[in-house]
């Protein structure tokens, strides 16, 4: 199933090391060139479609807007996945229909479809949003470790990566404020008997530059400091590597949620939950009363658990927040904001 576009290109498959990509770029008049590059991280092989594009207006509406698959196209297989991935987006979009901002040639921004041949969703669909913030925080840190690496660079990295409840990867900085780093967003349809799943991801590599455009978002920063001196490196194979790399970690990342949902990742969420532990503010969907509390963990449903302190609910205790925003505190004013 073909996305027309400025152009395509078509990814090759991997030598036996799995340490090198063969980047084939292929412009609409047919000219081609190669490029050779090191491989972020060895990962079993995929062989996911991916397809890039000059510009286009967001690239979860173009692959949930793609044609369904024949029937007979999923033979033994649950699903059918491709990836989309546009150096540019004019309509890019985020959560609660917040605009996406991208600086060309600083980010990734791609998109993942995933066609099941079944209508029913496994339980706590939308939990899958965490599972995801995960499988980009593993494939981020290796690859900008191995990216270092093979450069011998010693410049700063910038602080660790976190997942920020529901689904952003963050920086936290040393003065206790996040900064963004990714920003994921995840789509359904029906078709009949089939569904699709689409994981939108907007990957700043480098900061982009953009303020914050309110109060409450989060100011934007890069996977690599600038100071790295490494933006040459982050060239479009580079880029359609990691592409190629996290579709395939999203894929498995799937199936894994659809057989065990997010239990086994209870440990890696302790770890990396940035409220964990943490004073925050959290507000209910709909309502406009900030309430004070401590992180107290993502439970199997993914839903951010709290420990509430009253004044401002009724009872002290666990609160189960399904939906809402959420912000460190940091200072006792924010509760009158």
């Amino acid at each position: 199933m073909g996305l027309s576009g400025h152009g395509s290109v078509a990814i090759d498959k991997l030598d036996k090391a799995w340490r090198q990509a063969i980047i084939e770029c292929m412009s609409d008049s047919a000219d081609t060139a190669s490029a050779t590059l090191l491989q972020p991280e060895p990962f079993v092989p995929s062989d996911i479609p991916l397809q890039w594009v000059a510009s286009i207006d967001s690239t979860n509406a173009s692959l949930l807007a793609a044609p369904w698959p024949a029937e007979e196209r999923f033979g033994q297989r649950a699903s059918i996945a491709q990836c989309l991935v546009a150096e540019h987006q004019t309509a890019g979009r985020g959560r609660q229909r917040k605009v996406w901002h991208d600086a060309p040639g600083a980010c990734l921004l791609m998109s993942l479809s995933i066609d099941r041949s079944q209508a029913a969703w496994p339980d706590c669909l939308s939990a899958f949003s965490i599972a995801t913030a995960l499988c980009v925080i593993r494939g981020l840190e290796a690859s900008r470790t191995q990216l270092l690496a093979s450069q011998s660079a010693r410049a700063p990295l910038g602080g660790d990566l976190w997942l920020k409840w529901p689904n952003d990867v963050v920086r936290l900085n040393a003065d206790g404020r996040l900064s963004k780093l990714v920003g994921i967003l995840i789509e359904t349809r029906q078709f009949g008997q089939q569904t699709r799943l689409v994981i939108g991801l907007g990957i700043n590599l480098l900061p982009p530059g953009i303020p914050a455009g309110d109060g409450e978002a989060l100011s934007a920063d890069g996977l690599f400091s600038d100071l790295c001196g490494l933006g040459s490196l982050l060239d479009r194979p580079w880029r359609l590597a990691l592409a190629k790399r996290l579709s395939a970690d999203l894929l498995q990342a799937w199936t894994d949620f659809e057989a065990e949902g997010l239990a086994p990742s209870a440990k890696q969420l302790h770890a990396l939950d940035v409220f964990q532990g943490r004073s925050l503010i959290f507000q209910h969907e709909g309502q406009s009363d900030w309430h004070k509390g401590i992180g107290r963990g993502i439970d199997e449903h993914g839903r951010l658990c709290i420990a509430c302190e009253p004044p401002g609910l009724a009872k002290a205790g666990i609160e189960r927040l399904s939906q809402g925003s959420v912000r460190l505190l940091q200072s006792q004013a924010e509760l009158k904001s």
